[in-house]
C-alpha cells in the first residue's frame, strides 16, 4: 500500500513539474536587437538607449575576437 501511495506521490509531482516548465517557457520570450551597429559601442549610451527604447538591457558584445563590440539590446518580446 505505501509502494502505491509513493509512486502516486512521484507521478503528480512528475506531472506538476513538466506543466509549471511549460508555462515558463510559454512567458520567457526574449528578443534583441543591435543598436546603432555601424557605431562602436559605448557602455553607458548603450545601457541607456536599450532600456529608454526598449526597457531591456543593453550589453557591448563584439561578434568575433578582435571586432569592435556593437550595443546589443535584450528586451521581453
Amino acid at each position: 500500500m505505501a509502494n502505491i501511495s509513493c509512486s502516486h506521490f512521484l507521478i503528480l509531482m512528475l506531472v506538476l513539474s513538466v506543466v509549471e516548465k511549460a508555462k515558463g517557457y510559454q512567458t520567457d520570450k526574449y528578443c534583441t536587437i543591435i543598436l546603432d551597429p555601424r557605431t562602436p559601442c559605448d557602455l553607458v549610451d548603450c545601457r541607456l538607449n536599450c532600456y529608454s527604447g526598449y526597457n531591456g538591457v543593453g550589453k557591448c558584445i563584439a561578434s568575433k575576437a578582435g571586432r569592435t563590440p556593437n550595443c546589443v539590446c535584450t528586451y521581453n518580446c
